[in-house]
């Protein structure tokens, strides 16, 4: 009995030395799976492309601002002035799809002390797409010939800005891969695509387009018309909605691209 109580001890005691000699593994599930199985090696490439666009078509807004003692004519006035520039506009080979109105603005005019309008003021707003120059000497003359048409604002537009937007992002991609393609002759390795991460496409002003954000027409008369009511027309305006972006000449598109590739010896 003694005997079979010695071996027992002995035994327990070299289990024992066994288990406390054994390696403890300590960590947080991702800790001890990164033990276990570890991640394959990655490698990000980042790549961006710049592409230049200058502006191809223009927005030009002209201000019909017309007034009579009675509502209905000074409406009707505004009216026949509008088809008038259309129809002027239309001979000198202005497709009439590109001559837009706007809803037009009323505002009464009232004398020093009478509580009735002495008169009616309408304004409207046309917007007329141009891709010549020639066309907005047109659109000036027709502004300088009457004191109720004023020239207000030109707008750009790059009619090719999908195409554009699709080509920095293939050209930013072909960076990457010549990178690519770089450090695996350059490192002896073979680089696996798993993952990629696109930027937004970003478009700014370049710098020369910076310098000249508006176009200043400047002609012997200066037209003023009510503020109050210009406004009102501008937020009705809906024949050509108004860009968030600011409205250049030139501009330029970025884009960026991450690539994430596994490492294969």
């Amino acid at each position: 009995m003694t005997m079979k109580r010695i071996v027992f001890c002995s035994l327990l005691i070299l289990f024992s030395s066994f288990a406390y000699s054994a390696p403890e593994l300590k960590g947080s599930p991702e800790e001890l799976r990164q033990f276990l199985h570890p991640r394959d090696k990655l490698v990000t490439i980042y790549g961006d492309a710049t592409e230049t666009a200058y502006s191809d078509k223009a927005i030009v807004s002209l201000v019909i601002d017309t007034e009579d003692k009675l509502l209905s004519e000074s409406i009707a006035k505004n009216a026949s002035l509008r088809a008038e520039i259309t129809l002027n506009l239309a001979a000198e080979g202005l497709a009439k799809d590109d001559i837009k109105s706007s809803k037009f603005s009323t505002s009464p005019q009232y004398g020093w002390f009478g509580k009735k309008p002495s008169s009616y003021r309408v304004i409207n707003r046309m917007a007329i797409a141009i891709i010549d120059e020639a066309h907005l000497q047109v659109i000036a003359a027709i502004a300088d010939s009457s004191d109720e048409v004023t020239l207000s604002d030109t707008a750009f537009e790059h009619t090719g800005k999908n195409d554009l937007e699709d080509q920095v992002k293939k050209d930013a991609l072909a960076n990457v891969m010549r990178q690519k393609a770089f450090y695996e002759s350059s490192l002896a390795v073979k680089l696996i695509t798993v993952a990629f991460r696109n930027e937004n496409v970003r478009s700014r002003a370049t710098r020369g387009a910076s310098l000249v954000e508006e176009i200043v027409v400047t002609s012997s008369k200066i037209a003023r018309y009510d503020e109050v009511a210009y406004d009102e027309v501008s937020e009705n305006m809906s024949a050509y909605a108004e860009s968030e972006e600011s409205s250049f000449d030139e501009v330029q598109y970025r884009a960026g691209i991450f690539v994430d590739f596994k490492i294969e010896q």
